[in-house]
């Protein structure tokens, strides 16, 4: 017993102890300036030693609401250079959290033209100009980028001239602030300089949008398709046949139908019926997978982005006994296809 009110004594010693030291300013500067060197510091670099095609989920969710989680957004890296595929709200804060090196973004490709895929093209803009780009943000889009672009920088003039005058030319310069929008032709490959890399648009159904692509990007060997949003039109299974990777968004219109009867407001009700009619249904993204031979599907964009295990399972029924190479998307999903063998590997950044 003795023994026993002994090592409690010291337990309680060392406890008050600690708690003291976190009161002492010394203790808590070193704490923080270890703390700060983490965050700011590279520990794990994002770009892979091996020759691979990587894709990362930056954001994974439709408009609908999702906490934790960004609207749509794909990063492709081919090598050592980076492609990213939309750019929906919170995905460049997830590209930060991710430490990307934006000096190795070679360009932003946006499928269509709904704000969940391009709401954070300023901050795209921001981020890639404080990191050192040396020309304006190359962006490819469907008809009317240009416009869209346009637009960003009339209303972010003031703040990009104000951030030039404060840190100088060196720093922000003025000559590479801004956009250099391109239109997407369909079935034209986009130019770029990575070696062995090639990345072709074709057009996919998202009426009433009139101008809407997915892409398939190829590196050395290994192959992947991002949907966009689209109905199952068969624009998509043409273009995945025996490919090693789609990323496909998807709809479960057994829990919308559900949503809809406690929608809070007529409005919501009847755009929750109207979404329906525009996006490929997740038993048919499963039937794309299967009769295109692809090798593994990825689920993004999710209508409605399951929220627990049990709105997950009810998502997927529909695709049970049609395809079983699957996966839901989160923030932050990582799929990692080396260049020389057929491997998949799917894993998450912390």
């Amino acid at each position: 017993m003795k023994k026993l009110l002994i090592f409690l004594s010291l337990i309680i010693a060392i406890y008050l102890i600690g708690l003291l030291a976190l009161n002492s300013h010394t203790v808590q500067d070193r704490i923080l300036n270890v703390g700060l060197k983490n965050i700011l510091s590279n520990s794990e670099p994002f770009l892979d030693k091996e020759d691979s095609l990587k894709v990362v989920v930056c954001g994974s969710r439709s408009p609908l609401p999702s906490p934790g989680r960004a609207e749509s957004c794909v990063l492709v890296e081919a090598g050592d250079d980076i492609y990213i595929f939309d750019m929906g709200n919170g995905s460049v804060n997830n590209l930060q959290e991710f430490q990307v090196p934006w000096t190795n973004v070679k360009a932003v490709l946006i499928t269509h033209m709904h704000s969940d895929h391009m709401a954070d093209l300023p901050d795209a803009h921001l981020q890639s100009w404080i990191q050192g780009r040396n020309s304006p943000l190359m962006v490819y889009g469907p008809e009317g980028i240009n416009l869209v672009t346009k637009g960003f920088e009339l209303a972010y003039s003031a703040d990009y001239q104000y951030r030039n005058e404060h840190h100088g030319d060196e720093i922000l310069p003025m000559s590479v602030s801004g956009f250099n929008a391109v239109e997407i032709i369909d079935n034209e490959l986009i130019p770029n300089d990575t070696p062995g890399l090639e990345i072709l648009p074709f057009v996919v159904d998202h009426h009433p949008v009139n101008s809407a692509f997915g892409f398939k990007i190829s590196y050395k060997g290994r192959t992947v398709v991002i949907s966009g949003d689209t109905i199952h039109d068969g624009s998509v299974q043409k273009y995945s046949q025996d490919i090693d990777l789609l990323v496909h968004s998807a709809i479960s219109i057994d829990i919308v139908e559900r949503m809809r009867k406690v929608a809070p407001t007529p409005q919501f009700n009847k755009i929750l019926f109207d979404i329906q009619d525009y996006h490929t249904k997740i038993d048919e993204a499963g039937e794309i997978a299967r009769d295109a031979n692809v090798k593994h599907l990825l689920i993004y964009h999710s209508i409605p982005t399951p929220r627990n295990k049990i709105m997950e399972d009810v998502f997927f029924r529909p695709i049970e006994g049609v395809f079983d190479e699957y996966s839901l998307s989160d923030d932050g999903t990582r799929v990692i296809m080396p260049v020389g063998n057929n491997e998949i590997v799917i894993d998450k950044i912390n």
